[in-house]
């Protein structure tokens, strides 16, 4: 067996690169093993090798996706994302973190009581802003209490990054997964966006390149030659 890989996701930089790099490998064994690559299978797959599937639902089915546990069994469920609403990354050159598992160490095993609450609020202000575009919600959602305050600091210049963001027509800015990218919503282009992060990732010395992708809604997609 002989395979060439490509990727366009950066590595090691928050943006789920392991995890389409596993739901791509077990589709190709789902093929080998039975000749068609059937999405849920491959799903199931992909959460036994990573151990978590917020990503790995992403990866399969493309969108918005919620991995929720029912009866036992992890479900991708969709969600609304607004048509209107635009993407834009700074990915810093240099990779800040070893892994996800290892930036999961600087997370508190407990939260104040105030802080699991208010982030509950936060994640329900959030889906309520990605599904009808409102600025307000979406700027709302991003207020995390339990992952930005105790990552932010391996980013440098974090507070410079997302209030130039903000300034440049954001409408939230945060930590992209685990980090060290940063991930702007907004609407309309989003290249000022990604530059305003970019620019700001230099002035305190680190390079870092703006992007501005598109909102895949397809997923795992099998072509054969």
């Amino acid at each position: 067996l002989k395979c060439v890989v490509t990727s366009d996701i950066p590595i090691a930089q928050g943006l789920g690169s392991s995890a389409a790099a596993t739901v791509a490998g077990a589709a190709i064994a789902e093929i080998w093993r039975k000749g068609d690559a059937d999405k849920q299978a491959v799903f199931e797959d992909a959460i036994e090798i990573e151990g978590h599937a917020d990503n790995a639902a992403a990866a399969t089915f493309g969108g918005l996706q919620a991995a929720l546990i029912m009866g036992g069994e992890t479900q991708a469920t969709p969600l609304k994302l607004h048509d209107e609403l635009r993407i834009a990354l700074a990915v810093p050159s240099q990779t800040l973190k070893e892994s996800t598992g290892a930036t999961r160490q600087w997370l508190p095993e407990q939260l104040k009581r105030t802080e699991a609450v208010s982030n509950q609020r936060a994640l329900l202000t959030l889906l309520y802003g990605l599904k009808t575009g409102k600025r307000e919600a979406i700027a709302a959602g991003f207020d995390d209490r339990l992952h930005v305050p105790h990552r932010k600091a391996m980013i440098a210049g974090f507070d410079d990054i997302v209030s130039s963001a903000l300034d440049a027509g954001a409408y939230g800015v945060t930590i992209s997964g685990a980090g060290g990218a940063m991930i702007a919503i907004g609407r309309g282009d989003m290249q000022p966006v990604a530059d305003a992060m970019k620019d700001a990732y230099e002035r305190h010395g680190m390079q870092a390149t703006g992007l501005t992708p598109g909102v895949d809604t397809v997923g795992l997609l099998v072509e054969k030659s």
